[in-house]
């Protein structure tokens, strides 16, 4: 017991040169950036990858800071798995692919926070550069927006005007329904191009149903 107190109330920081974590903070910022850039661009995540590349730097950044206060104090690092365990995050990971990134953003953190900085440099631009090789869509249309929109069309034509939506975007998922009456409201996430027409599709919507209404809204919004 007293062997046990002795290492945590022993102070075993040492401290590393300015220059150092200077360097390798420039390191991870560029990396976490770079792997922001590239889940953006190259993602098939259709929930708002706009807003969750903006963040990944954040959390790499942040994990470095940590790793590097906590790597050389065994005390520190136990109250860090304290303060951890009390922490709670609501936002909900909506996709698989959004998990993936994050692991890869954490990663990145601790292996410059722990001074790993060839070892995380090699690794992560081995899996950016296997990732791209095998993404089916590194070769299709440029993404130039993701929207949420909202459909209301009478019931028995809900299915025709899908078909219509998904031929007129470049991505297209069907995330939610609401039937009311005799007519239904139909949620979708969409990817368009930068050829997309906007007036044409309302022009088609009402050609097959004049009774369809509906909004595009950014996929950032939340409901």
């Amino acid at each position: 017991m007293n062997e046990l107190e002795n290492l945590l109330t022993s102070q075993q920081f040492t401290e590393e040169s300015i220059l150092s974590i200077s360097f390798n903070l420039i390191l991870c910022m560029v990396l976490v950036s770079i792997v922001g850039w590239f889940y953006k661009k190259y993602s098939r995540s259709m929930g708002g990858k706009t807003h969750v590349g903006a963040i990944l730097p954040l959390i790499g950044l942040t994990v470095f800071m940590v790793i590097t206060v906590v790597k050389s104090s065994l005390a520190l690092s136990l109250g860090l798995v304290g303060a951890l365990s009390i922490v709670r995050f609501r936002t909900p990971i909506k996709e698989p692919e959004e998990l993936g990134y994050l692991f890869l953003t954490i990663a990145i953190g601790l292996g410059l926070g722990a001074g790993f900085e060839m070892i995380t440099i090699f690794v992560t631009t081995a899996i950016l550069l296997y990732l791209y090789f095998v993404n089916p869509i590194k070769n299709s249309s440029k993404v130039d927006g993701e929207y949420t929109l909202i459909l209301e069309v009478l019931n028995e034509k809900l299915q025709g005007a899908s078909e219509l939506i998904e031929s007129r975007v470049i991505a297209f998922k069907l995330i939610r329904i609401e039937t009311v009456d005799n007519k239904s409201n139909a949620y979708y996430n969409v990817s368009v191009a930068d050829s997309f027409n906007l007036h044409q599709l309302i022009v088609d919507l009402k050609n097959f149903d004049s009774t369809a209404d509906f909004n595009l809204i950014e996929s950032g919004v939340n409901w």
